[in-house]
């Protein structure tokens, strides 16, 4: 593993900081976006605590990285990373892997669905592919949050809808009556793909139950795990 320095502490929302992170090395970090890497720290001395975090950031040029972590409650980690970590501290990260990554080219329509820190990989995703030129259809990404403050990189994704004509940014709150999309992710992923001509490639990252109830009704619609859906557990 490498030893990597937390430059900043981003708290993005309540229950979701952000923490960027950089190598003492000054190459450019090598990945593909929709990876994820393996964090370690000590809890208390010789106490080694190891969680994976899909990577928020893309490759930009630079030796710095970012992930965004949920505070969960009786979590070793996010305890650790929200109750004890500091700027400039040194933890420990892997290098870069797995598979949850866009295919090249990409010849499909893409959603989406995620929720909390599930957009990390996403963001990385579509940050490279908009920077970058890349070509795509259609990509749609579906946000379940619970109210308002929860929507993560909201300014971001806006900003990113604005500049990519192909890049439909739909956040969707359980709790909160906006102007925007209410309920949950389901209706709205169901209302993209109901008059599509072709399968589009399904996406989930986010919350078990959320990831099951997606598969479920995608099943019923003859979509196929690995062929029409790739699933990431959690951000």
């Amino acid at each position: 593993m490498d030893e990597v320095i937390v430059v900043e502490i981003i708290k993005e929302s309540p229950a979701n900081w952000r923490f960027i992170l950089q190598y003492k090395t000054p190459e450019p970090i090598r990945f593909i976006p929709g990876q994820l890497i393996q964090l370690a720290v000590e809890d208390i001395p010789c106490d080694l605590v190891t969680r994976n975090f899909s990577v928020a950031s893309w490759p930009d040029g630079t030796n710095k990285l970012e992930i965004i972590v949920t505070n969960i409650v009786g979590g070793r980690m996010s305890n650790y990373l929200f109750n004890k970590c500091k700027v400039g501290d040194v933890v420990a990260i892997g290098a870069p892997v797995g598979g949850f990554i866009l295919p090249t080219p990409l010849e499909r329509d893409v959603v989406f669905v995620c929720t909390g820190s599930g957009i990390s990989p996403f963001r990385s995703m579509i940050n490279y592919v908009t920077i970058n030129k890349v070509s795509t259809k259609q990509i749609y990404m579906v946000f379940g949050c619970r109210t308002q403050e929860d929507i993560l990189y909201r300014a971001e994704m806006e900003a990113l809808e604005r500049i990519n004509p192909n890049f439909h940014y739909i956040p969707v709150l359980s709790r909160e009556e906006w102007d925007g999309a209410n309920g949950y992710v389901h209706q709205q992923y169901l209302d993209i793909i109901k008059d599509m001509e072709n399968k589009p490639l399904f996406y989930l990252c986010g919350w078990s139950g959320m990831i099951d109830d997606v598969r479920t009704n995608l099943t019923k619609l003859g979509y196929q795990l690995r062929h029409d859906i790739r699933i990431e557990l959690f951000g």
